[in-house]
């Protein structure tokens, strides 16, 4: 994990050394996530919230990089009796285009678990040790910007690996919707062209 994110800061660097615009944001809203897992049928989606920072690097050519860092409350209703509630940082990077007033974004999405509960008749179970330590997902989202420096964005993150652990024999895989809010608190470059 170090190496990536030591990766990750030399591409931010030197993308915003050559970069015609650059912002700085903070962002929240709410996720609706559920898990396929293999061994049970009929899971059902949970809500929760999503809080963090994102940086836009727009490059001289039609697209940007947006790199986010954010608390996100995942997890699943398994039956009408058990909720899992499973934490992660997530660290999604995004190739970001502009299409009109809209502004498409996908790409990659790393998840660090930072805590998992497993909630049975409102007896909690620690689950952590049970599932992987590692996400990865593949996002697809949009975004809009009807008030200066104030974002409107809905995502959609499908998880692309098995976070159970190989003992328990269910395959499980994250799924997240998500809507946000959120604000630039920083911009630098021509603004008319990055809305």
């Amino acid at each position: 994990m170090k190496k990536f994110i030591l990766v990750l800061s030399f591409i931010l660097l030197f993308s915003i050394s050559y970069s015609q615009k650059f912002g700085l944001g903070i962002k929240s809203g709410s996720n609706f996530a559920t898990q396929d897992i293999k061994s049970i049928q009929g899971t059902k989606s949970i809500t929760g919230l999503h809080l963090g920072i994102f940086t836009y690097i727009k490059l001289p050519i039609i697209f940007g990089i947006q790199a986010e860092l954010q608390y996100s409350m995942q997890g699943t209703k398994v039956n009408a009796n058990t909720i899992r509630n499973i934490n992660y940082i997530n660290i999604p990077l995004l190739i970001k285009s502009k299409l009109g007033p809209i502004n498409l974004h996908f790409g990659p999405q790393f998840g660090l678990l930072t805590s998992a509960i497993r909630d049975v008749d409102g007896i909690k179970n620690d689950i952590k040790d049970k599932l992987s330590e590692r996400d990865f997902s593949l996002v697809f989202g949009v975004s809009v910007e009807p008030i200066e420096r104030l974002i409107f964005s809905m995502r959609y993150a499908k998880g692309l690996r098995d976070i159970s652990d190989e003992e328990l024999d269910e395959k499980t895989k994250n799924t997240v919707f998500q809507f946000s809010l959120g604000y630039i608190l920083i911009r630098l470059g021509d603004k008319k062209s990055d809305k």
